[in-house]
């Protein structure tokens, strides 16, 4: 090859290396914008564990999630429980949010990435503020629009890319826009998203009473053991329908609740059902269910739970070595300690109304 080829080769390796970084820099200003604070944390001085207020809010939409008494309680739904990993999640985020773009922003240019004032008219941000128990803020932020990602293919629906990220303002700097690599697509001021869904299983029924009012659509089911067959009140135990009662115990254990009502009690709902539900635990449910008005999806749901928490005493297996022992005794206080906890969270439902997909409840 002569010196001449060399010098070809040389020059063109230097021009598509110079195009490279070029291009590099170019992809890297794209987040990094003029005033680049690349890397740094969102909230540096965030204490999470002075967090004792959750304050979020856009236009006439407000959530206050507050720590009471060791919980995490919704003040819009009547002090019912939050989700605790939904507001670990988020509180443990926010002390790692780091910047992936930053640049400087004018008042007049917020509402463009909407992260004006959160009633504002255009480009209205979601408030979202750290408090702590005195009320004091210890973190502001204005969040805006969500940042697109390029789309991983040309695909249609996707030609627009994914969110990876969401734009805002501190609201101890406000000329500055920056970008955090986390959408927050939990960060809304819709109070049911937030509320600790687990509910009440009722298991290991021994009668079941579905009182209508009207006596031709009520009926009793019952077992004497609680691995028997199921008898229907009033007709004989073979004429009882082995599927459906499966299927309506079974509803039971299987609900789930939607909203909490807040502000109705169980005594203002009209034309209530009454489900009545006898368990081997010697506990016993009393649930009230009715009509939503203008609303065939839902009903009105309210339940209160009567009983103790038995403790029994182990049957010891015949031959059974001193390892065994200790294994099974720990196994039986521990189901005796799951049956306390579950017990004492189901007996604080009593006194709210719940909302309930009619289809949960469709096979008593």
């Amino acid at each position: 090859m002569s010196r001449k080829h060399v010098l070809i080769l040389l020059v063109l390796v230097l021009v598509i290396g110079g195009i490279g970084v070029t291009m590099f820099k170019r992809d890297s200003d794209a987040w990094r914008g003029p005033d680049s604070r690349l890397g740094e944390r969102v909230l540096p001085k965030l204490d999470v564990s002075n967090i004792a207020h959750i304050h979020i809010a856009h236009k006439k939409e407000e959530l206050n999630i507050v720590h009471q008494d060791g919980v995490w309680r919704v003040q819009e739904r009547g002090g019912f429980p939050a989700d605790p990993a939904l507001i670990s999640e988020l509180t443990f985020k926010a002390r790692e949010w780091k910047i992936v773009q930053s640049e400087p922003i004018s008042e007049a240019q917020r509402p463009r990435v909407d992260v004006a004032a959160p009633d504002a008219a255009e480009g209205a941000s979601t408030l979202l503020e750290f408090r702590d128990k005195d009320g004091k803020a210890l973190a502001t932020l204005y969040l805006g629009k969500k940042h697109l990602g390029k789309p991983p293919l040309q695909v249609k629906g996707f030609d627009k890319g994914q969110p990876d990220g969401r734009y805002l303002v501190v609201g101890a700097n406000p000329t500055t826009l920056l970008v955090v690599g986390d959408p927050m697509n939990n960060v809304e001021p819709k109070p049911e998203k937030w509320l600790a869904k687990e509910f009440a299983r009722v298991d290991r029924i021994k009668r079941l009473k579905v009182d209508t009012g009207e006596p031709s659509m009520s009926y009793e089911l019952s077992r004497e053991q609680e691995m028997g067959d199921w008898v229907l009140a009033g007709v004989r135990a073979d004429q009882t329908n082995p599927s459906a009662a499966v299927s309506a115990t079974n509803a039971l254990y299987q609900m789930a609740f939607v909203d909490v009502v807040a502000g109705m009690k169980p005594e203002q709902l009209e034309r209530p059902t009454t489900i009545t539900a006898e368990t081997f635990d010697g506990w016993t449910y009393t649930m009230q269910v009715a009509p939503k008005p203008g609303d065939d999806a839902h009903v009105y749901f309210a339940l209160a739970v009567t009983g103790e928490a038995q403790r029994s005493e182990r049957k010891p297996v015949k031959d059974e070595k001193p390892e065994e022992k200790e294994k099974r005794d720990k196994e039986h206080e521990e189901r005796f300690r799951r049956l306390e906890a579950q017990l004492a969270r189901e007996k604080s439902f009593a006194g709210r109304v719940f909302l309930v997909e009619s289809k949960t409840l469709a096979p008593l």
